[in-house]
């Protein structure tokens, strides 16, 4: 069926559909799979988000075009374009290093500013959750060692 292609795709108001929005089918009449085009035809849009120190993001910039360098590499001929998009550990979003990206991927600035913001929310509820469960996890692992420590002294081998 045909329109199992748009299904996933967001429309202007977020919601996903499984039909695309009437305005689609004028501006892509013709959908290809990535394998039938010719690596010059191929526009490739690489988005990683990472996680910095607030007062050195350049070093975790470097890092990920460093990281991503064989890739783009691999992908030679094709239209490559790498999107970091740096998040501060404190809560820090950067003009250059997370709105700017957001802005060049097609989000206008209302958008951009509440991504943003997700994000970071996102991160610190998951960073809280890790601390749970490693503070439950050493919580089990100490009292399992208390119980075997207390019932090898009130059971001590003849």
């Amino acid at each position: 069926m045909g329109s199992s292609k748009w299904r996933g795709q967001l429309r202007e108001t977020g919601s996903t559909s499984a039909a695309p929005p009437a305005t689609s089918r004028a501006t892509n009449p013709i959908q290809h799979r990535p394998q039938d085009l010719s690596k010059p035809r191929r526009d490739i849009h690489l988005v990683e988000i990472k996680y910095c120190a607030d007062t050195r993001p350049q070093n975790q910039l470097n890092a990920a075009k460093e990281q991503h360098k064989d890739l783009c590499n691999i992908l030679q001929g094709a239209s490559v374009t790498l999107h970091i998009i740096l998040l501060g550990v404190g809560g820090t979003i950067y003009n250059t290093h997370t709105l700017k990206p957001f802005k060049d991927l097609g989000l206008d600035f209302q958008r951009v500013k509440k991504l943003a913001s997700k994000l970071l929310v996102h991160s610190v509820n998951f960073a809280a959750k890790l601390v749970h469960t490693r503070h439950a996890l050493s919580s089990t692992i100490i009292n399992s060692h208390q119980e075997l420590v207390s019932g090898q002294a009130c059971n001590p081998r003849s």
